[in-house]
């Protein structure tokens, strides 16, 4: 219990006083609150523009996209992607923190990197709404909190763009890291929902989510607001396992 309200009172602490990078514990680059060090984030893989339209990973040939997007059977549902870094070293630590350690106060600093990386793209497409994916109730619970949806604020706030969690998961998938692309489709099937009374037509909708692998959970999300009106949807993830 104590640990808990420690982490708890740091979490808050976090949010207006600047400390230690979070990564090492070595000085805070600007010296704003929840900011990596130069050190850190020297070492983060960083995803070079242009991004691969299928997946906003890194453009790996002369095709408009990359080797494992011109794999897949089929297009994935959404216009474009983008990606803030790789999701190894530094980049894999950094999610890890944000994700699993009670730390949702880095969403402020994540979607300063993800203005930063990939702002100038996103602004390009006009975007007039940004939808988290969602966690199912009972892991948001136990989590307190749903990574996605956190980082999706702190991007809009920066990014001046509206968001909206419109998006409702009535399926609880568990952990889709663990199974397979054919597993990972068969999963998601009917995973996620909108209110009827939610009206998204001509909307172009920036979906955000924490981490791309096969895109499987994205493209369920993606199809869902297609099917419900959206114009266009394109998503925004921190990191890609590619």
């Amino acid at each position: 219990m104590m640990m808990q309200l420690k982490q708890f009172f740091l979490s808050c602490l976090r949010k207006i006083v600047p400390l230690d990078c979070p990564l090492c514990g070595g000085k805070p680059g600007d010296g704003t609150a929840n900011t990596l060090c130069r050190d850190c984030l020297a070492q983060i893989e960083f995803i070079q523009p242009p991004f691969c339209p299928g997946c906003g990973g890194t453009l790996d040939g002369i095709f408009e996209m990359c080797t494992d997007c011109m794999k897949e059977e089929a297009r994935r549902p959404w216009k474009n992607a983008f990606t803030v870094f790789r999701m190894r070293g530094a980049g894999r630590e950094l999610v890890h923190t944000f994700k699993y350690q009670s730390r949702p106060d880095l969403a402020r600093a994540l979607a300063s990197l993800a203005l930063l990386r990939c702002g100038e793209a996103i602004r390009q497409e006009s975007f007039d709404l940004i939808v988290p994916v969602p966690l199912h109730w009972w892991r948001k619970m136990r989590r307190s909190y749903n990574q996605a949806e956190e980082f999706a604020r702190a991007f809009g706030a920066v990014a001046n763009i509206p968001v909206k969690s419109i998006l409702k998961r009535k399926k609880r998938t568990g952990q889709q890291s663990r199974l397979t692309r054919k597993q990972r489709i068969s999963n998601l099937k009917g995973a996620f929902f909108i209110n009827r009374s939610t009206n998204l037509k001509s909307c172009a909708i920036l979906l955000v989510d924490d981490v791309m692998t096969t895109g499987s959970t994205l493209a369920s999300a993606a199809e869902t607001l297609l099917k419900a009106g959206a114009a266009k949807v394109c998503i925004l993830t921190l990191a890609r396992r590619q």
